[in-house]
């Protein structure tokens, strides 16, 4: 499985197996005076994507860093860092939230924005009332052909595990507590493994100096490894296919799955 973090001076961040340490970090070329938001790995394609503050979609090589402008957003994004930023696999098209409670739905090679409802937490959701905080978002089933996923988000004031659904009208349900106090900014990915008939979910972030695997039904974080150095960590984005034996190796330090048979799974083209 490749990990790799977004830090806040554009440079893309690259973890060890264990995930206990940075194995190295590469500055991000081409941005022509941008600062990267988010960056994710689009199923469609297995390219490493990007969006700036200037609203540009980006493909970035992961060995040179060198960024290629693929698109600019027909709406402005004014999220900031404290955005999630993740492809839906179902419908191909990327998923951007703010803490300023934006929802938009992307096309990437278009730049065509969709702007969706204002994220909101449900009626009768324990937080129901509350302003949400969002600085992350994955989509679960990470892979092309896939027709089934649920978009998660981290609500970094409450420090929650959120579901998104349905995802186009920005409707919040709290899953659980992370029970660790998540930073303002940091990422969120899920990697998806098939094995056999069913489809492994699991669930990873960052923020401060700590990597966690995230429960996905009780929205417990488990620390994983703690790292020096890579900067302060603003996005994460993780290969959907891992190399033999990596996600057995990470549930030993305590990941933990959804399978795709799981009571939340969805169907969806948002």
């Amino acid at each position: 499985m490749k990990l790799i973090g977004l830090n806040d001076d554009n440079g893309l961040v690259f973890f060890n197996r264990k995930l206990s340490k940075v194995s190295k970090t590469v500055e991000v070329t081409g941005l022509k005076g941008e600062n990267l938001l988010g960056i994710d790995f689009r199923p469609a394609d297995g390219l490493l994507y990007g969006v700036t503050d200037k609203n540009g979609i980006y493909t970035i090589d992961t060995t040179t860093g060198a960024a290629t402008l693929v698109s600019n957003l027909s709406a402005p994004f004014s999220g900031g860092v404290t955005s999630g930023f993740d492809f839906n696999p179902v419908p191909d098209r990327l998923r951007l939230v703010g803490s300023n409670d934006q929802n938009l739905r992307i096309n990437v090679d278009s730049g065509a924005v969709i702007t969706d409802g204002t994220l909101a937490y449900a009626a009768g959701d324990p937080n129901f009332g509350t302003n949400p905080n969002i600085t992350a978002a994955a989509y679960t089933n990470s892979f092309a052909g896939t027709t089934t996923t649920a978009l998660y988000g981290i609500d970094f004031a409450l420090d929650t595990l959120v579901q998104q659904n349905p995802p186009n009208a920005g409707i919040l349900n709290t899953i659980g507590s992370l029970g660790v106090d998540f930073g303002e900014t940091g990422g969120f990915d899920i990697v998806t493994t098939k094995k056999g008939g069913s489809i492994v979910n699991n669930a990873f972030a960052a923020s401060g100096s700590n990597i966690y695997s995230i429960n996905l039904t009780t929205g417990a974080a488990t620390t994983l490894g703690t790292f020096n150095g890579g900067g302060n960590i603003v996005g994460l984005a993780a290969t959907s296919v891992p190399e033999p034996g990596t996600v057995g190796s990470l549930l030993g330090f305590g990941a933990l799955a959804l399978l795709s048979r799981s009571r939340r799974r969805v169907k969806s083209a948002n």
